[in-house]
Protein backbone atom coordinates (compact mmCIF):
# COMPACT_ATOMS: atom_id res chain seq x y z
CA UNK A 1 0.00 0.00 0.00
CA UNK A 2 2.79 2.50 0.83
CA UNK A 3 4.32 1.51 -2.55
CA UNK A 4 1.12 2.02 -4.34
CA UNK A 5 0.72 5.83 -2.59
CA UNK A 6 4.22 6.32 -3.80
CA UNK A 7 3.93 5.69 -7.17
CA UNK A 8 0.49 7.18 -7.60
CA UNK A 9 2.10 10.59 -6.14
CA UNK A 10 4.95 10.69 -8.30
CA UNK A 11 2.54 9.89 -11.72
CA UNK A 12 0.27 12.94 -10.04
CA UNK A 13 3.47 15.19 -9.50
CA UNK A 14 4.48 14.73 -13.29
CA UNK A 15 2.24 15.84 -14.41
CA UNK A 16 1.93 19.73 -12.49
CA UNK A 17 3.80 22.27 -14.24
CA UNK A 18 6.39 24.61 -12.20
CA UNK A 19 6.31 28.19 -12.69
CA UNK A 20 8.33 29.13 -16.27
CA UNK A 21 11.18 31.58 -16.63
CA UNK A 22 10.68 35.24 -15.91
CA UNK A 23 11.99 38.71 -15.80
CA UNK A 24 12.08 40.95 -13.45
CA UNK A 25 13.29 44.45 -12.99
CA UNK A 26 14.70 45.41 -10.00
CA UNK A 27 16.11 47.90 -7.76
CA UNK A 28 18.78 47.25 -5.11
CA UNK A 29 16.91 43.97 -4.13
CA UNK A 30 13.18 45.37 -4.46
CA UNK A 31 11.44 43.78 -7.74
CA UNK A 32 9.75 46.71 -9.43
CA UNK A 33 8.41 45.15 -12.47
CA UNK A 34 8.40 41.34 -13.31
CA UNK A 35 7.54 39.53 -16.90
CA UNK A 36 6.41 35.99 -17.26
CA UNK A 37 5.47 33.79 -20.58
CA UNK A 38 1.68 35.01 -21.85
CA UNK A 39 2.07 38.54 -19.95
CA UNK A 40 2.18 42.23 -21.41
CA UNK A 41 5.31 44.11 -22.06
CA UNK A 42 6.50 47.43 -23.08
CA UNK A 43 9.54 48.51 -22.85
CA UNK A 44 11.96 51.21 -25.25
CA UNK A 45 15.03 49.60 -27.18
CA UNK A 46 18.29 50.71 -26.95
CA UNK A 47 17.48 53.04 -30.64
CA UNK A 48 15.21 54.78 -29.06
CA UNK A 49 12.23 52.76 -30.43
CA UNK A 50 9.24 51.85 -28.25
CA UNK A 51 8.01 48.40 -28.86
CA UNK A 52 5.13 46.63 -26.69
CA UNK A 53 3.55 42.93 -27.40
CA UNK A 54 3.14 39.59 -25.61
CA UNK A 55 5.96 37.62 -23.86
CA UNK A 56 5.92 34.17 -26.15
CA UNK A 57 9.15 32.53 -24.60
CA UNK A 58 12.02 33.40 -22.13
CA UNK A 59 15.72 32.19 -22.30
CA UNK A 60 18.47 32.65 -20.33
CA UNK A 61 19.49 35.97 -21.88
CA UNK A 62 16.79 37.05 -24.24
CA UNK A 63 13.36 36.38 -25.12
CA UNK A 64 10.83 36.33 -27.76
CA UNK A 65 7.77 38.94 -27.86
CA UNK A 66 5.39 38.75 -30.51
CA UNK A 67 4.91 42.53 -31.44
CA UNK A 68 1.12 44.43 -31.31
CA UNK A 69 -0.17 47.65 -31.58
CA UNK A 70 -3.61 48.35 -30.09
CA UNK A 71 -5.17 51.34 -31.54
CA UNK A 72 -8.66 53.21 -32.37
CA UNK A 73 -8.98 53.34 -35.68
CA UNK A 74 -12.40 54.61 -37.61
CA UNK A 75 -14.88 52.00 -39.26
CA UNK A 76 -17.06 52.08 -42.55
CA UNK A 77 -19.10 54.02 -40.34
CA UNK A 78 -16.55 56.54 -38.96
CA UNK A 79 -17.35 55.62 -35.68
CA UNK A 80 -14.37 54.71 -33.37
CA UNK A 81 -13.73 51.34 -32.67
CA UNK A 82 -9.70 49.68 -31.49
CA UNK A 83 -7.71 47.32 -33.40
CA UNK A 84 -5.00 45.19 -32.76
CA UNK A 85 -2.05 45.30 -35.32
CA UNK A 86 0.24 42.21 -35.50
CA UNK A 87 3.62 42.90 -36.29
CA UNK A 88 5.47 38.99 -35.77
CA UNK A 89 7.72 37.79 -33.50
CA UNK A 90 10.81 39.74 -32.74
CA UNK A 91 14.26 37.88 -30.68
CA UNK A 92 15.11 40.31 -28.13
CA UNK A 93 18.31 40.03 -25.83
CA UNK A 94 17.94 42.05 -22.44
CA UNK A 95 20.77 43.80 -22.92
CA UNK A 96 18.79 45.82 -25.74
CA UNK A 97 16.37 46.96 -23.41
CA UNK A 98 16.55 50.46 -22.18
CA UNK A 99 13.71 50.97 -20.51
CA UNK A 100 10.24 50.91 -19.32
CA UNK A 101 7.78 53.18 -19.07
CA UNK A 102 6.82 54.71 -14.91
CA UNK A 103 4.21 52.92 -13.47
CA UNK A 104 2.23 56.32 -12.24
CA UNK A 105 1.30 55.61 -8.02
CA UNK A 106 -0.96 57.33 -5.89
CA UNK A 107 -1.94 61.12 -7.11
CA UNK A 108 0.33 61.64 -9.87
CA UNK A 109 -1.30 64.69 -11.14
CA UNK A 110 0.58 66.50 -7.88
CA UNK A 111 3.80 64.54 -7.82
CA UNK A 112 4.13 65.64 -11.92
CA UNK A 113 3.04 68.95 -11.25
CA UNK A 114 0.49 69.35 -13.55
CA UNK A 115 -1.76 70.09 -11.28
CA UNK A 116 0.04 73.71 -10.11
CA UNK A 117 0.83 74.04 -14.13
CA UNK A 118 -2.80 74.74 -15.07
CA UNK A 119 -4.50 75.76 -12.17
CA UNK A 120 -1.88 78.63 -12.09
CA UNK A 121 -2.32 78.72 -16.12
CA UNK A 122 -6.19 78.85 -15.54
CA UNK A 123 -5.70 81.51 -13.04
CA UNK A 124 -3.33 84.03 -15.14
CA UNK A 125 -5.38 83.37 -18.26
CA UNK A 126 -9.17 84.35 -16.45
CA UNK A 127 -7.41 87.26 -14.39
CA UNK A 128 -6.25 88.75 -17.53
CA UNK A 129 -9.27 88.58 -19.43
CA UNK A 130 -11.71 89.91 -16.18
CA UNK A 131 -9.55 92.90 -16.05
CA UNK A 132 -9.49 93.32 -19.10
CA UNK A 133 -13.47 93.03 -19.89
CA UNK A 134 -14.08 94.97 -16.53
CA UNK A 135 -11.76 98.18 -17.92
CA UNK A 136 -9.67 97.69 -14.97
CA UNK A 137 -5.83 98.23 -15.14
CA UNK A 138 -3.08 94.58 -15.11
CA UNK A 139 -0.44 96.90 -13.74
CA UNK A 140 -1.97 97.84 -10.18
CA UNK A 141 0.32 96.63 -7.56
CA UNK A 142 -2.36 93.69 -5.94
CA UNK A 143 -2.65 92.20 -9.45
CA UNK A 144 1.09 92.28 -9.98
CA UNK A 145 1.59 90.26 -6.97
CA UNK A 146 -1.58 87.86 -7.70
CA UNK A 147 -0.19 87.51 -11.18
CA UNK A 148 3.60 87.27 -9.43
CA UNK A 149 2.42 84.08 -7.04
CA UNK A 150 0.30 82.59 -9.91
CA UNK A 151 3.61 82.23 -12.09
CA UNK A 152 5.81 81.29 -9.10
CA UNK A 153 2.99 78.35 -8.73
CA UNK A 154 3.15 77.49 -12.76
CA UNK A 155 7.06 77.20 -12.23
CA UNK A 156 6.87 75.20 -9.64
CA UNK A 157 4.71 73.20 -11.56
CA UNK A 158 7.26 72.47 -14.44
CA UNK A 159 10.05 71.99 -12.47
CA UNK A 160 8.10 69.05 -10.69
CA UNK A 161 7.13 67.73 -14.28
CA UNK A 162 10.58 67.99 -15.36
CA UNK A 163 12.45 66.17 -12.49
CA UNK A 164 9.54 63.74 -12.49
CA UNK A 165 10.75 60.34 -13.66
CA UNK A 166 8.86 59.23 -17.34
CA UNK A 167 10.58 55.53 -17.40
CA UNK A 168 12.60 53.53 -15.63
CA UNK A 169 15.57 53.30 -17.33
CA UNK A 170 17.90 49.37 -17.41
CA UNK A 171 21.44 50.64 -16.07
CA UNK A 172 23.67 51.47 -12.39
CA UNK A 173 20.14 52.16 -11.05
CA UNK A 174 17.80 49.43 -12.30
CA UNK A 175 18.93 46.21 -13.07
CA UNK A 176 16.92 43.47 -15.96
CA UNK A 177 17.74 39.84 -14.99
CA UNK A 178 15.77 36.48 -16.13
CA UNK A 179 15.47 33.62 -13.73
CA UNK A 180 18.99 31.48 -14.84
CA UNK A 181 21.06 34.91 -13.76
CA UNK A 182 19.45 36.50 -11.07
CA UNK A 183 22.24 36.36 -8.28
CA UNK A 184 22.52 34.29 -5.45
CA UNK A 185 22.35 36.60 -1.85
Amino acid sequence: MKYLLIVLVICISSQVFCQGDFILLRKNNTVILSYFKGSYMNCQLNNGQWIEGTVKLIKEDSLYLEQIKVQQVANFWGMPRVDTFKYGLLKLSLKDIHAFPYKEKGLSVINNGSLFTYGAAGYIFLNLVNNISDGQSITTTQNLTNLGIASGVFLFGEILNWTHPRSYIVGKKYQLSSTATIPVN
